[in-house]
């Protein structure tokens, strides 16, 4: 899939940098100004994925890009680029850039992990969080299809083994860092339902009927999100945010509508 750098208006940036954590250093690009919406990409990505919505957005929202740690420019410290991590760390890793910006309250608009990691966010933080536009993400690892689960565990003991084979150098660090992504996949996220209660935030819920989340997962989020607009893409494969663009970003566009502006996102 194109990175869509080429409608990205790298002009309006007025700001970026990094955000030191004591576990990462954190990568993020932000312009326009408004409320503040903060865009989550998914597994293996980065945050130029979001540059077609981005640049749609940055005329009456305050944009900020982010790349997750161990993606795109983002990258783990040494003590923990061994370690593996979880869609909670990562949720942390948000409510640390947020604290970094001065920002008390977002929207979030996460795709895929980036969507895993926007409603734990919103589930440990109802109070900072506005609105949530989760595109194809899950709540629990059996929410994906059966087969791309048994391919992930799999992949997951091919790596283990290979690594018991290396003893070292740049072959072992990749298998971690593949090792580290995977296990995103197989051992998170982990919200209950009762963790979905908590979120007090609208919600826009987005998914394929051909995704690799299973449509009756998102059904069941659905249900137990308490402010949730549903919508299912007939068709719709796991990208469909991406492949069916114009038809989504109008369902977005009206849930925007709806989200009062922000008085006060900035902290003290």
């Amino acid at each position: 899939m194109s990175n869509r750098k080429n409608d990205w208006n790298h002009k309006n940036i007025w700001n970026h940098g990094y955000v030191t954590t004591p576990q990462a250093h954190l990568y993020y690009e932000i312009s326009g100004h408004g409320t503040p919406i903060l865009f989550l990409h998914g597994n293996s990505q980065s945050h130029h994925i979001f540059h077609s919505y981005a640049r749609k957005l940055q005329g009456s929202y305050q944009v900020i890009l982010m790349d997750s740690r161990g993606h795109g420019f983002s990258h783990l410290k040494d003590s923990w680029a061994n370690r593996l991590f979880t869609i909670h760390d990562m949720a942390l890793d948000v409510a640390a850039l947020l604290d970094k910006l001065h920002i008390s309250k977002i929207i979030l608009f996460g795709f895929s992990d980036g969507a895993n990691i926007a409603l734990e966010f919103s589930s440990l933080y109802p109070e900072r969080t506005l609105a949530v536009i989760s595109a194809s993400g899950n709540a629990l690892p059996h929410g994906l299809r059966l087969p791309v689960r048994l391919a992930a565990r799999f992949t997951g003991q091919i790596f283990r083994t290979i690594k018991k084979l290396v003893p070292g150098g740049p072959l072992r660090q990749s298998l971690t860092n593949w090792q580290q992504l995977n296990s995103l996949l197989t051992d998170s996220p982990s919200l209950s339902a009762d963790r979905l209660h908590q979120i007090t935030a609208p919600v826009l819920l987005i998914a394929g009927t051909r995704d690799l989340i299973k449509t009756s997962h998102t059904n069941w989020m659905a249900s137990q999100i308490p402010n949730c607009q549903l919508y299912l893409v007939e068709g719709g494969t796991h990208q469909v945010i991406f492949l069916r663009e114009s038809e989504c970003w109008k369902v977005i566009l009206n849930f925007l509508k709806n989200i009062p502006p922000a008085s006060h996102t900035q902290r003290k």
